[in-house]
């Protein structure tokens, strides 16, 4: 551990991601001194940053690493030649990965609940927290969204238990390696395990190779906690030196939801351990993967102690993750949803719950390929499964084609023309301005817009809400 002199002077490079930018505020109420440098300096992260009393700046200067902080933290959106990180190595500067300050400051004197896997690890994350707080166990956390239930994406709790995204994508440009190395889990949580970031592994061999590691590192005394039915996952369990939980809709799962009841405000599940019932759960959010990620939290709060009732009162009052099903408003009879959905399975998963809570009226998915993997076409026949829930498809442009780096490039153009020799109304607009026009000409009252990125998408979003409240006067 490199230990830092009270009141120390930390400098993020590159600062602004939900994950850096918790990580700065955590180090700020250590009592550091903390500054920052991003490319990108925009709301709201300038502003939760500002609020916290952390100076930002636009770009990267060198300069700024004078006089010299004790210690320079690295962002992976940056690698050589970057003023500041060549700055640090010519002097020789202290310096770290994100992951490894906060193993190293954070979580060794804690009791890591580790949430990982392709899918659902923000939205688990913040259950995993929720339930915790609620349950009066007063957890610490780190979250790579921004949960509706706290008024930030961490918190330093005074109790014994941290609950963290663990990201498998790469730690910085010196550590190529996936985040989650460093998180010293007690509890493991892994959802699922799916090729993806393309970007960063070769195949999906790769990314299994790095799910072994990890689960390798869980002690005899800790639990991992599995999505049952993962068929790459059920190659890994075998050889964990921990004990394993699966979780899941599939019969033989050890905590399996059953009676699952739909409706347009959630749903409501009973959790059966073994086959004995634990009680009726309700979860205010729509799709069987989050029933999935509700197992997998539920499980980390039964292995921490908290009561069934305790977990029941949690659940019920779970607000969810902003981007994730988050309803921005309802104008004209018209429901607008943003979600952070990218990948195709995610895409189709969001894209069937939200059909189960709105069977009525046509389901509109609108699609921004703003991911590294996604300037390739690498998942492009994929999509053509998992928009089959809509009713209509819009898909945006890549907003950085140059992701591609000589693989073959995502075409939306190719996408939309076979989602319409499927049958299904399809369009590919490359600019916002299409995209608004279109659907302020062609969305009714009863129909459901979902916009599906994990980019800004240009702020199509808001505008068209806000061009639906204009015309109807709301």
């Amino acid at each position: 551990m490199f230990a830092l002199p009270p009141a120390a002077h930390v400098h993020f490079i590159a600062i602004c991601g939900t994950a850096m930018g918790s990580l700065a505020g955590m180090m700020r109420e250590r009592g550091c001194r903390v500054t920052g440098s991003d490319a990108h300096v925009y709301p709201p992260m300038s502003t939760f940053l500002a609020d916290l009393g952390i100076e930002v700046q636009p770009g990267f200067d060198a300069a700024r690493l004078n006089p010299a902080p004790d210690l320079v933290v690295v962002g992976n959106a940056v690698s050589r030649g970057n003023p500041e990180v060549e700055a640090a190595l010519d002097r020789r500067l202290p310096y770290a990965s994100l992951p490894e300050v906060l193993r190293d400051h954070f979580l060794r004197d804690r009791r890591p609940v580790v949430v990982t896997g392709t899918h659902g690890k923000t939205t688990t994350t913040a259950m995993v927290a929720h339930l915790f707080a609620q349950g009066n166990l007063d957890p610490s956390f780190l979250i790579a969204g921004l949960p509706r239930n706290f008024p930030r994406p961490f918190g330093l709790g005074r109790g014994k238990y941290f609950a963290v995204e663990g990201d498998e994508y790469d730690s910085a440009f010196f550590a190529k390696w996936a985040k989650f190395f460093y998180y010293l889990p007690e509890v493991l949580i892994v959802n699922n395990i799916e090729f993806d970031h393309a970007d960063i592994y070769e195949d999906l061999e790769a990314i299994e190779n790095a799910f072994r590691q990890v689960i390798n590192l869980v002690p005899r005394s800790g639990l991992v906690l599995a999505g049952g039915g993962d068929p790459v996952l059920a190659r890994l369990l075998p050889a964990s030196p921990a004990p394993v939980q699966t979780f899941g809709l599939e019969t033989g799962a050890y905590w399996r939801a059953t009676e699952v009841e739909v409706t347009t405000q959630g749903q409501h599940f009973t959790l059966a351990h073994q086959g004995e019932s634990l009680g009726r759960f309700f979860l205010p959010l729509s799709g069987e993967y989050n029933i999935r990620n509700a197992l997998a939290a539920l499980g980390a709060g039964l292995w921490a102690g908290l009561s069934t009732g305790q977990l029941q009162e949690g659940l019920c009052s779970f607000k969810g993750v902003r981007r994730r099903q988050e309803e921005l408003g309802v104008a004209g009879g018209v429901t607008l949803i943003d979600d952070f959905a990218h990948h195709p399975t995610a895409v189709g998963q969001t894209l069937r719950g939200l059909r189960q809570a709105h069977p009525q009226g046509r389901l509109w998915a609108v699609f921004e390929p703003a991911s590294a993997s996604n300037a390739r076409a690498v998942f492009e026949a994929q999509y053509l499964d998992a928009f089959a829930p809509a009713d209509r498809v819009i898909v945006g442009r890549v907003p950085r084609p140059e992701r591609a780096r000589g693989d073959e490039p995502f075409s939306g153009e190719r996408l939309a023309q076979g989602l319409r020799q499927r049958g299904k109304g399809a369009w590919h607009l490359p600019e916002t301005e299409q995209i608004l026009a279109h659907l302020e000409a062609q969305v009714g009252s009863g129909e459901v817009v979902v916009f599906m990125s994990n980019g800004g998408f240009g702020g199509v979003q808001g505008r068209f809400l806000a061009a639906l409240r204009q015309r109807h006067g709301a």
